[in-house]
């Protein structure tokens, strides 16, 4: 009740309004892969909900479609029927049930980045267009994760999961698809898993359109003999893409009320896109509220490093997640903030 008290008084001060009686309120969530059980629960969003409800905002809870084939949320049907399956139902949720980027997953308004950097791929982001038909969202992540950004908080719920197929495309294009020929046995497994008909054997080799290649990672997934890899500061550039995907976003709301809402709770390796994500990292933390995501995924990157290690684990603070993945995870963050989306510096008050 009193961490709700508090979303409230943020949410009210983001309207710049003692109350969001009558307003449409998003709640963009991540449904979770099917086999992945870490996810957000759904009864954690049912009570955000209710409480939109009971201060007169009309909540959605949102989704977009993913970029990837192999986890059946590639379309709105798919994705619906994911959400299903991990218990986010309209019934059980007590508001409507939406695809922000629906019919195809690129239904979308697109917004020029402030600040872009010229050697970044993302210069604008295609935001899902039922998100921005909103009078304001809060974002609900859940903390964790992930194999390339080191830790998946706001700013990848943002980046991510706020925009269409186009833009998450060239988020991950920035780390690139390198082919090491040498090691390939020519399986021709790689183009079978190829959903676009993105790669052709040419002389028992493996050959990328990249016109219609969505960068979905399949194939590298699924080549045993690790002949496909992304770029060797990969993990650095598909941050910076995130960061100013997210900018955009921000942009996009810059004149509507928008806040975050981080759980680290279930803290995995993985992002709730892997099934499963893996073990525990951290012990449960809490529930972070905030309307600025840079300062809340820092402090959340702050107190999952200060959070008793589940035993196993052989990395130290700071940055667990990041060493776990490989990256540094505030990269993702110093760009965001250098993009003006918020701040690297934060204050925490105990409600």
């Amino acid at each position: 009740g009193d961490a709700l008290r508090g979303i409230a008084l943020l949410l009210g001060a983001n309207l710049k309004k003692k109350s969001y009686t009558g307003k449409s309120v998003a709640i963009k969530i991540n449904f979770g892969e099917r086999g992945n059980y870490t996810y957000m629960r759904p009864a954690f969003v049912r009570r955000v909900a209710d409480f939109v409800k009971a201060e007169g905002g009309r909540p959605f809870v949102a989704e977009t479609t993913t970029l990837y084939p192999s986890g059946k949320r590639l379309t709105v049907e798919e994705c619906l029927e994911t959400a299903n399956y991990n218990g986010f139902t309209e019934e059980g949720l007590g508001c409507p049930l939406v695809i922000a980027d629906a019919p195809d997953g690129q239904n979308g308004v697109e917004h020029a980045v402030k600040g872009a950097a010229k050697d970044c791929r993302v210069k604008s982001a295609t935001v899902a267009k039922r998100l921005l038909e909103a009078d304001a969202m809060i974002v609900l992540s859940h903390v964790k994760g992930h194999a390339l950004s080191g830790m998946g908080g706001a700013l990848k719920n943002l980046s991510m999961g706020c925009t269409t197929k186009k833009t998450k495309r060239e988020q991950h294009a920035s780390h690139g698809l390198v082919f090491d020929y040498e090691k390939c046995t020519g399986c021709g497994k790689c183009i079978e898993a190829c959903r676009f008909e993105a790669l052709a054997l040419e002389e028992k080799r493996p050959v990328k359109d990249d016109e219609r290649c969505m960068y979905c990672n399949t194939c590298l997934y699924t080549c045993k003999s690790k002949v496909i890899r992304i770029l060797p500061n990969g993990k650095e550039l598909f941050q910076r893409a995130m960061a100013h995907a997210a900018a955009g976003v921000m942009q996009s709301f810059s004149a509507k009320g928008i806040i975050f809402i981080n759980a680290i709770m279930d803290v995995t390796p993985l992002c709730d896109c892997a099934a499963p994500a893996g073990r525990l990292v951290t012990q449960n933390v809490g529930i972070l509220a905030s309307a600025d995501p840079v300062a809340i995924d820092m402090a959340s990157l702050g107190l999952v490093d200060s959070a008793p290690m589940i035993p196993g684990w052989e990395v130290s603070p700071p940055d667990v997640l990041g060493k776990i993945n490989r990256t540094d995870s505030t990269i993702q963050m110093k760009e965001a903030a250098r993009l003006g989306a918020g701040s690297l510096e934060y204050e925490l008050v105990k409600v």
